[in-house]
């Protein structure tokens, strides 16, 4: 089997699509799957290498930091083609539509598409709520109280931030969703 699959020829693009969103669905779940086990049990395993000396130690501990890189990234490959895969198999022609479940993809892609300005909005509600504007890096509070210009500044730089990737995220999605109601 390929890694990367290849339509067949009598296949729709929605149904290559679809199949590919399964692929990748079932890499995310692997994926996902096998970074937990790894991590829950990363004490045990790590008591099993630590008494090993020389290449096979060194082998070892090779093999499981390349598992524990690799697997996380599999998951989070897996998870953003199934959902760009899925939502483009519900916009393409298909031979068997399923309803229920392509509402399914499109909800949870607008609400992956949609979370940063959701985050956004949300820190925006926080500070406002709490009087305090709360930045990682470099590590800064601006209070309501104390600095109200850095404050309301904080707090505007956050809503300017959720408009933008509200617009990154309509220009994608406005196609689709326009498309699908002027087609119903």
């Amino acid at each position: 089997m390929p890694l990367f699959p290849k339509p067949r020829a009598t296949e729709l693009p929605g149904d290559f699509s679809r199949r590919v969103a399964t692929y990748a669905l079932l890499a995310f779940l692997i994926g996902l799957a096998a970074s937990a086990w790894l991590f829950i049990r990363l004490p045990e395993i790590w008591a099993q290498v630590m008494p090993l000396e020389g290449a096979s130690f060194m082998l070892a501990a090779t093999a499981l930091g390349a598992v524990m890189a690799v697997m996380p990234v599999v998951a989070a490959a897996g998870f953003v083609v199934a959902l760009w895969s899925g939502v483009d198999s519900v916009y393409r022609p298909r031979r068997q539509p399923s309803p229920l479940l392509d509402r399914v993809i499109v909800g949870l892609g607008l609400l992956i598409w949609f979370a940063p300005a959701l985050g956004g909005v949300g820190a925006a509600i926080n500070a406002i709520a709490t009087g305090r504007v709360h930045f990682v890096r470099p590590p800064r509070d601006y209070f309501l109280a104390t600095d109200p210009t850095a404050f309301w500044q904080g707090v505007g730089f956050w809503l300017i931030m959720s408009a933008l990737f509200a617009f990154l995220a309509w220009r994608y999605w406005r196609g689709k969703l326009l498309a699908k109601d002027s087609a119903a």
